[in-house]
């Protein structure tokens, strides 16, 4: 059975306070239900490409999808993609597909 999900990309910084001026950059992932609901707790990725390759493999999101919104996060805003996915799919990205 399929389900209609978003995907959702934000770009965290992460601040060392021994170390102020040393800024790591992370790519957070979640999935959202229909109503918003997240599948799970929000994944890690050291950057954009690798969560971007994730859901290309896994969900079928087009080199183009990607291309588009890459702008949009490295400017620090949320960007969201639509998707229709299997609970096959949503555990393949790494989230429970009963926690929504």
């Amino acid at each position: 059975m399929s389900v209609n999900a978003t995907a959702v990309l934000k770009k965290k910084i992460k601040v060392d306070p021994g170390k102020p001026n040393d800024k790591a950059y992370h790519a957070v992932l979640s999935v959202l239900d229909e109503k918003g609901k997240e599948y799970g707790i929000p994944r890690y990725f050291s950057d954009f490409r690798e969560a971007a390759i994730l859901l290309a493999r896994e969900a079928g999101v087009t080199h183009e999808q990607l291309h588009e919104r890459f702008a949009s996060y490295e400017r620090g805003e949320e960007v969201s993609i639509p998707l229709t996915l299997s609970e096959e799919t949503i555990r393949n990205l790494g989230f429970d597909p009963r926690a929504a």
